[in-house]
């Protein structure tokens, strides 16, 4: 099976992750998930490159959301990869909001966080990039999930 190569600047327009991958490819994904049942949701993690993936599913429904953060190992999925051909995730905040990569991502509003230092830039495609400190590359990007994912 060919390898459905998809950058972060694709899943930030679509509004995530998920939102990018065909349905056979979420079929694989979640293959490859480990999955964990809690009282109130379920979440299934993954490795894909240099990403942790981490996607909770409510019990009731309501506040689905995946999460993407640099990972420390490296891992591969045979089928899906995810790159940074922009360096999204090593570019502080300061630096992103300057450069000509804030140009191919949508519309968004910037919230400061100020009792935790925390940046958040909220695309109205609905993914999130969330910086701890300005001078500081993202620590992850947050979408909301609204659609049945699987």
């Amino acid at each position: 099976m060919k390898t459905l190569h998809i950058d972060l600047i694709d899943i930030i327009n679509n509004g995530g992750f998920l939102k990018s991958l065909p349905c056979l490819k979420r079929e694989s994904l979640l293959h490859h998930c480990q999955i964990e049942t809690m009282k109130s949701a379920i979440l299934y993690t993954a490795k894909i490159g240099i990403f942790d993936i981490e996607i909770g599913i409510s019990k009731k429904g309501d506040n689905n959301y995946e999460l993407l953060n640099l990972s420390e190992d490296k891992q591969a999925l045979s089928d899906i990869a995810i790159d940074d051909k922009n360096g999204i995730m090593k570019t502080n905040f300061n630096d992103l909001l300057s450069s000509n990569i804030i140009q191919s991502l949508p519309k968004y509003t910037v919230n400061h966080i100020d009792d935790i230092g925390q940046i958040e830039i909220l695309f109205y495609s609905g993914s999130t990039l969330i910086y701890q400190n300005a001078n500081l590359p993202p620590v992850l990007i947050s979408n909301s999930l609204t659609v049945d994912i699987f």
